[in-house]
């Protein structure tokens, strides 16, 4: 008798023990889901949503790399590279006196120059990128943060210290992305690549205007060659 008595109080230990873990996995599930999630992520991917819809049409679709100048009306991408684009000449020729003049008069030519000056605040975009699965590389500037210290919206910008140090680029050299919880481990120094769905939407905010937003699928980090197309 006593046997059976000690063998039924183990069972419903047992019992209560599952019961106990059930509710506590579906707890953690329910509240920190997204960010157990992204810590147990393989480190080549920081970042990955948790819409399975997204993810699944991105995962069926042809991913378009991008370039910042991608991002510009072709007139645009014209008139910036006329201003922007370095002048042909050696380390010793970049001293002499011929050289600094034709730079001075670029300038000059530049600052009168009223398709370049709109191009620098321009919010015009390319149509045919809407809705296009792609993948962008640059710099986080993050606009503000979930409870847990994560990141919940931030700026993709093309080079670094934008919006922070230095003036922010035109709002269509600038992407806005909304993130699950989770994604704290990141430095603004580092570039990162961050692919998923773009489109042609305008967002303010003090620190900046975007003219395009990006439903982020995955984030991580990049290390090619910085796109230095446009200069800050």
């Amino acid at each position: 008798m006593n046997k059976q008595l000690s063998r039924g109080i183990k069972i419903i230990l047992s019992m209560l023990l599952c019961l106990a873990l059930g509710i506590t996995t579906s707890h953690l599930a329910i509240n920190y889901g997204s960010t157990i999630k992204q810590q147990i992520l393989p480190k080549a991917t920081l970042y990955s949503t948790s819409n399975d819809k997204l993810k699944s049409a991105f995962k069926h679709t042809k991913v378009e790399p991008l370039n910042w100048a991608d991002l510009l009306p072709q007139s645009e991408q014209k008139v910036i590279t006329k201003y922007q684009a370095p002048l042909s000449q050696t380390p010793a020729q970049a001293q002499n006196l011929e050289n600094m003049t034709a730079q001075i008069m670029r300038s000059i030519q530049a600052s009168s120059d009223q398709d370049y000056q709109q191009a620098l605040i321009s919010t015009n975009t390319v149509e045919q990128l809407e809705n296009k699965m792609v993948s962008i590389s640059g710099f986080i500037v993050p606009i503000d943060f979930y409870a847990d210290k994560s990141v919940q919206n931030l700026f993709l910008v093309p080079y670094f210290g934008a919006c922070l140090h230095f003036p922010p680029p035109p709002p269509n050299q600038i992407l806005f992305v909304q993130l699950d919880p989770g994604f704290s481990q990141f430095d603004i120094t580092q570039a990162y690549t961050l692919k998923g769905k773009i489109n042609r939407e305008l967002f303010e905010d003090p620190m900046g205007t975007s003219a395009y937003t990006l439903e982020p699928v995955f984030i991580s980090k990049f290390n090619g060659q910085p796109d230095d197309f446009r200069k800050h």
